[in-house]
């Protein structure tokens, strides 16, 4: 029996983006693109017939001849001894798609009621780690804040993040932290506290969902709005003993 055919892939678009920054032009992209998508809609290397391909992008087969030599000179596609265009990435994410469009039409044909997958199954539904290839690489951009992603105990919480040994403070934290009064020397002390106080915390403890928000209650506990003198902030904090109150040593939790 013929297996369907693939509608639809996945696509990670930052691994796409890390692949073909600074590496391939407008013009190679399209060509690049146009390749991958005959290979995945046909389900596996696709002929090098450079008067199709030029006619599917708009442009000479002359200008075809020539982009996709440079395609295989920096090795995004290249030519199989049968002389058809391949990309291992684009094959295995149809495969990927063949697998589950058979697992699907089993569970059907079972009532809907699904058997298990079988260890070569679960292996193939890998992002990563199950191909020679990938489309692009595996690199992802720094996060803006530069936070490290940690998963959660259980699927129902939401994805919590710990702020990363190399932290610094962004330009927007700080402004935060001026427009409640703050000068410079404080704003940069306030932020060494910071990053030493969460990234000190153990497990749980130093997990948060939104970073900024803790900024600005870090801030706001502070004591250090309107401008007002070192002095006087540690002057509003302590009790009629001189020490320091339980309010104010617990509230940055």
């Amino acid at each position: 029996m013929k297996e369907g055919k693939a509608r639809h892939v996945d696509f990670y678009f930052d691994e796409y983006i890390a692949g073909v920054a600074g590496v391939l032009n407008a013009e190679e992209q399209g060509v690049y693109w146009m390749v991958c998508a005959l290979i995945m809609s046909e389900g596996g290397p696709t002929t090098e017939n450079h008067r199709r391909l030029a006619m599917l992008c708009g442009v000479r087969p002359s200008d075809i001849k020539r982009v996709v030599a440079s395609l295989i000179k920096k090795g995004k596609i290249f030519i199989q001894t049968d002389g058809k265009l391949a990309q291992k990435r684009a094959q295995s994410e149809v495969e990927k798609s063949l697998n589950r469009i058979k697992r699907a039409s089993e569970v059907g044909a079972n009532g809907g009621r699904p058997r298990g997958k079988s260890k070569q199954n679960q292996e193939s539904d890998k992002a990563d780690g199950s191909f020679a290839e990938k489309l692009t690489t595996n690199h992802q951009p720094a996060t803006t804040n530069q936070i490290e992603k940690e998963e959660p105990d259980g699927s129902s919480k939401k994805r919590g993040s710990r702020l990363s040994q190399d932290w610094a403070l962004p330009d927007d934290w700080r402004a935060y932290a001026a427009g409640k009064g703050l000068q410079d020397r404080q704003i940069a002390l306030e932020a060494e506290k910071f990053k030493n106080h969460w990234i000190s915390q153990p497990g749980q403890r130093g997990v948060k969902v939104d970073w900024l928000a803790t900024w600005r209650n870090w801030i706001i506990n502070s004591g250090g709005n309107l401008g007002k003198s070192s002095m006087a902030q540690s002057g509003r904090h302590r009790g009629p003993g001189g020490d320091l109150t339980n309010d104010f040593l617990f509230a940055r939790g």
